[in-house]
């Protein structure tokens, strides 16, 4: 469905024609689908939620004072209660 929109996109300048890729999120924008029109298995609406990975580090530090350094399986981890880029694993 979304495959055939994934073409590339001509745009024009001074010094002529520029391609261009779009990317998922412009075909997204362009067809007028939102988060909240993908329904869920009881017949709701169901918006997807974004959650941050971890940066895997060879050394591990606190960034803040809400870090906090957990021991879990043999790795070490940092988590922030404040801001959830100072997420990280040691691998």
């Amino acid at each position: 469905m979304l495959q055939g929109s994934l073409f590339t996109i001509l745009k024009r300048s001074g010094s002529g024609l520029l391609k261009t890729r779009s990317t998922p999120s412009m075909v997204l924008m362009r067809s007028g689908i939102t988060p909240q029109s993908f329904p869920s298995a009881g017949g709701q609406l169901m918006t997807p939620f974004l959650t941050r990975g971890f940066k895997v580090r060879t050394s591990v530090k606190k960034f803040c004072n809400d870090c906090y350094i957990v021991r879990r399986k043999g790795r070490v981890y940092v988590y922030c209660k404040s801001n959830g880029k100072h997420k990280q694993r040691q691998g």
